[in-house]
């Protein structure tokens, strides 16, 4: 989307060129420098000044700098001081899994689950081998790519998600992709609460519906606590698939998989499996577009004409 008259024009050393998406914690801009283009989030001005956010947001860019390759985007710059805070990742060039299901008018086939399932797992597993858990795992946070997926848009809900806990001993996050034990707020959350986030990003995909319904109030959380996942037409369709997620949705984290029993259950049933064509050319198109690195010549050009 086009840059709005209150939107910053440059944020450190990127020439911000059009706006990505946006949300409850941040904006996030398309920035750009010679030869590369990032992803620049910049959080809510009403977050930086929340001292303990800014703590816990500095912790976690701090975390994100030690992810091991393969965990996540990578972090290309950052100023925690800054009024707001910022940090920029490397540009995906890839679609959102939400954005994915609207672009094919429906649930992902079978083989792209498996897909979907083998590569989310892959990534989980370096988080949790870092000793990190991702907490909001759901649809924008999960991008599609021409080799897989990224996870992505770390820190910030973790952060905020930390200093409203040490407030309140509430929890921000997607209701409808909580684990049972972040619905209640459990401070001891593992990888498994990423597991079952996981489980309900692949009924949403085989569905288009989240398992537990939508909303954000107490009923759905009663329903994550409490109720069965709809798992729609899956249990027919893909009955190995339906079982390995009915596992992921356990209520008791201890009676999960794990992140790397996932990736070798999911392997084989994965391998070949490609994108639904609509997605897959989409996800060509923004490839062409990034490979196209901005030049300097280009950017100091965009920086002297008018807003």
């Amino acid at each position: 989307m086009p840059l709005e008259p209150g939107d910053p024009r440059q944020i450190g050393a990127f020439r911000l060129l059009g706006v990505l998406g946006s949300g409850g914690m941040g904006r996030v801009y398309l920035g750009a420098v010679p030869g590369k283009f990032a992803a620049v989030k910049r959080v809510l001005p009403v977050l930086a000044e929340d001292a303990d956010f800014l703590s816990h947001f500095g912790h976690e860019l701090d975390n994100l700098a030690r992810l091991p390759a393969g965990a996540n985007t990578k972090l290309l710059a950052s100023d925690r001081t800054a009024k707001p805070p910022w940090f920029a990742t490397e540009f995906i060039p890839g679609i959102t899994l939400n954005e994915a299901i609207r672009l094919h008018g429906g649930p992902l086939p079978g083989a792209a689950l498996w897909r979907l399932l083998r590569h989310a797992a892959a990534g989980l597993g370096v988080v949790h081998g870092a000793d990190m858990v991702h907490r909001d795992l759901k649809p924008s946070n999960v991008m599609l790519t021409s080799s897989g997926l990224s996870l992505i848009d770390f820190g910030v809900a973790r952060a905020a998600d930390q200093s409203r806990l040490t407030k309140t001993g509430m929890v921000i996050g997607t209701p409808a992709y909580m684990a049972p034990e972040q619905a209640v707020a459990d401070r001891l959350l593992t990888g498994a609460a990423d597991v079952f986030a996981l489980g309900s990003l692949v009924l949403y995909a085989a569905n288009g519906r989240p398992p537990f319904g939508d909303g954000s109030g107490p009923g759905l959380l009663y329903r994550v606590v409490h109720a069965e996942p709809d798992f729609g037409q899956l249990a027919e369709t893909e009955p190995e698939l339906a079982e390995l997620v009915r596992r992921c949705l356990a209520k008791d984290p201890k009676d999960r998989p794990t992140a790397a029993e996932l990736v070798e259950r999911a392997t084989e049933r994965a391998e070949g499996a490609r994108w639904p064509s609509a997605v897959g050319e989409r996800i060509a198109e923004r490839a062409a577009f990034a490979a196209e690195a901005p030049t300097a010549e280009l950017l100091a050009a965009l920086a002297e004409a008018e807003p």
